[in-house]
């Protein structure tokens, strides 16, 4: 036996090489695990249920728990919860949950879970304690997981093992899905991620083995997948163009269904089946079965304007930028012209539309948010051109292959360092510009003077569909102390007094007043090294804020008004209003 096939043997490559998609499976479990577990955002009670998060989630607590839809313990309790649901007032005067229910449901067997924990221990049984974070901040590496499998079902249908094992680490260590489903794991991506797969790998099992159970299947999981976030109902396209790459095989598909109209039928009931408790609580809410949410905090779609350029190569928020292994995807489907045709006018069409209606949401940069998280749901369907690409390039010379590999292996590396650079700041959770990310390209910490380059985008314009800068230097800046950083001692008795004012931390601290002080302040001591110092700087720096608003009785008039207006406490709009001048008048 040749000595190095003794060696492969005798080390287990061998089975390595055999479960090489399950190893790649296990690296991505082992970092989002490490990952989760050192930012532990989970302890925190502002750390998980946040921004978008906040409506996705409401639906459960408001449900199970309260027994009111209509909000109004939200009302009776603003001080508990102004902060964590944001919902806005219908043409009825009733309050709406702003986000359709899709990820309520999936949230579900992670939410009862934490219920029953909840309820047997020692946490508050509210919906939002500790317990309840857990369980949101894990679901995501849960739907991770699941769409990795399918997707390896899909790619394994087309491609190698190892073709795919490479696939899968590229698309969740090289992309933005990473961060969604770690650093802020709750929001929709992952999970929106994995029902796409799971849909993709239903229409490629649909077409080699066509069934009534497979329509049902596929009707029920696009309406899950609409019912998450609507503008995903493209994925349709890929089900009825799946596999039609020549003229002949799409009149081919068109007699196909013409002959079995009963089944679209069938399959229409099934869409329609998911959506019927959300059309039951619009029409409650609002008088209409079909109620635009959005339009309520002035959203709308310019599709005579899309901003396709920037949505794709700006360096305020660009996709190909922040997440240039997607370029890679995109040239795959050239690719796939070659050796897969069948496959590229669904994979295209879908791009195409996806892009277009992305492009054409006012705010094109979708929020706060590292790089375009907005396109991570339709990773599962560009992976296919991306391991058509892999699969091509590894095939040719020794040096092309490892120039492929390398590349691939840095572009990882460079969005794992640009996660890092995003969680630190260095990366505008807005938008850059050019002289920003230039300050701060390979730093893993903004500077000072990036503070001082970076523009914003003027929201009321972007409602218009105008988009213009503003530079925070244009900006009237009051010459507040909060500009100034406070000492380690400052910085630590104000968390200590954060603590204080929890409640969940104050019972959770036992013994006399001494023993509680010391342990509040081994909590303070052991918060701020883990979020580290720029985090609780920002905190600090938000409250001198709210003070400094409220000993101006015009500023206080105003956000008085504004808080009305918005039918939030005034609590939460100082809160928002301050966080808007500590970002955008630093």
């Amino acid at each position: 036996m040749p000595v190095y096939l003794y060696i492969i043997r005798m080390t287990g490559l061998a089975r390595i090489k055999k479960n090489i998609v399950f190893f790649a499976t296990g690296i991505v479990l082992i970092l989002v695990l490490m990952t989760n577990c050192r930012h532990a955002r989970y302890n925190h009670p502002e750390g998980v249920i946040e921004w978008d998060v906040k409506s996705y989630y409401a639906w459960l607590p408001a449900t199970f728990i309260y027994n009111d839809l209509s909000l109004e313990f939200r009302r009776e309790n603003p001080d508990k919860f102004g902060d964590l649901i944001w919902p806005v007032e219908t043409p009825t005067g009733k309050q709406a949950i702003v986000t359709t229910m899709g990820m309520a449901i999936l949230y579900s067997p992670f939410f009862f879970t934490a219920h029953t924990v909840a309820l047997v221990s020692s946490y508050e049984a509210d919906g939002y304690s500790r317990p309840y974070r857990v369980a949101l901040t894990f679901s995501a590496l849960f739907f991770l997981l699941a769409g990795m499998y399918f997707l390896s079902r899909v790619l394994l249908t087309y491609f190698s093992r190892n073709i795919t094992a490479i696939t899968l680490i590229a698309v969740t260590l090289g992309t933005n899905l990473f961060y969604y489903s770690s650093y802020e794991a709750p929001m929709s991506h992952a999970a929106n991620f994995a029902l796409i797969a799971a849909f993709l790998l239903i229409t490629v099992r649909f077409y080699k083995t066509p069934s009534i159970r497979l329509v049902v299947y596929s009707g029920l999981l696009a309406g899950l997948i609409t019912l998450i976030r609507p503008t995903n109902i493209i994925v349709l396209v890929i089900f009825f163009l799946w596999d039609t790459g020549s003229f002949k095989a799409f009149r081919e598909r068109f007699s196909f269904f013409l002959k079995r109209w009963n089944w679209i039928l069938l399959m229409a009931v099934a869409f329609i089946l998911v959506w019927l408790p959300q059309f039951i609580y619009w029409y409650w809410v609002s008088g209409k079965i079909f109620y635009f949410s959005y339009g309520e905090l002035g959203g709308r779609f310019f599709f005579n304007n899309p901003q396709i350029f920037n949505i794709l190569f700006s360096i305020k928020k660009g996709w190909f930028v922040y997440t240039p292994l997607m370029f890679l995807a995109l040239s795959g489907i050239l690719i796939l012209l070659r050796k897969k045709r069948a496959l590229v006018p669904a994979i295209s069409l879908f791009l195409v539309l996806n892009i277009f209606i992305l492009s054409s949401w006012w705010n094109w940069w979708y929020g706060g948010g590292f790089g375009l998280r907005s396109f991570i749901d339709s990773y599962a369907v560009m992976a296919v051109p991306l391991a058509a690409f892999l699969e091509y390039l590894t095939s040719q010379r020794k040096y092309i292959r490892f120039a492929t590999l390398s590349a691939v292996t840095l572009i990882i590396m460079f969005n794992l360092f640009q996660t890092r650079q995003y969680v630190n700041n260095a990366i505008h959770w807005w938008w850059m510009n050019r002289d920003a990310y230039r300050e701060t390209f390979l730093k893993l910490h903004p500077t000072e003077r990036y503070w001082s380059l970076i523009t914003i985008p003027d929201h009321d314009l972007a409602r218009q569909g105008v988009y213009r800068e503003i530079s925070p230097e244009h900006e009237e800046k009051p010459a507040s102390e909060w500009r100034s950083s406070p000492s380690d001692e400052e910085l630590i008795l104000w968390i200590i007094k954060s603590l204080h004012e929890d409640k969940e931390v104050m019972t959770q601290s036992a013994g006399n007043d001494a023993d509680r002080q010391d342990d509040i302040r081994t909590e303070a001591l052991q918060l701020l090294q883990e979020r580290g110092r720029e985090h609780y700087e920002k905190k600090w720096a938000i409250s001198l804020i709210v003070n400094e608003i409220i000993e101006s009785s015009e500023m206080t008039d105003y956000i008085r008004q504004k808080a009305e207006k918005n039918n939030i406490p005034i609590d939460s709009m100082l809160v928002t209003d301050a966080e808007w001048i500590f970002n955008n008048q630093r």
